[in-house]
């Protein structure tokens, strides 16, 4: 659930990530994404994530992640399981392009 607002300190932490995709894998990111999503249980302090598909540039798509703080998804990074989720994504990605961590304020 959404923390109350204060000033100084953010509602949530997000973070935003460019993929390019390797030609013909674009269905294969995705389902990848969805799989984990549906077999692995949901991440301490992951509130939920989307998954944008480029209009414009062919085959990049964006991971968005709403986090309750950065220290959960931090966490989350470290372990065994996401290594290994990581290690399979790699054979869909053809270059990971940009990355942004943000508040989310409102």
């Amino acid at each position: 659930m959404y923390r109350k607002f204060d000033k100084n300190r953010p509602v949530m932490y997000a973070y935003i990530v460019s993929f390019k995709v390797k030609h013909g894998a674009g269905i294969t990111f995705v389902e990848l994404q969805k799989f984990e999503a549906l077999t692995e249980a949901k991440p301490a302090g992951l509130d939920h994530f989307h998954i944008f598909k480029d209009r414009v540039e062919e085959n990049k798509y964006f991971l968005v992640e709403y986090w309750n703080s950065k220290e959960d998804k931090d966490k989350l990074e470290t372990s065994k399981e996401y290594q290994l989720f990581r290690e399979h994504r790699k054979l869909v990605i053809d270059k990971k392009c940009e990355t942004y961590e943000c508040d989310v304020i409102v």
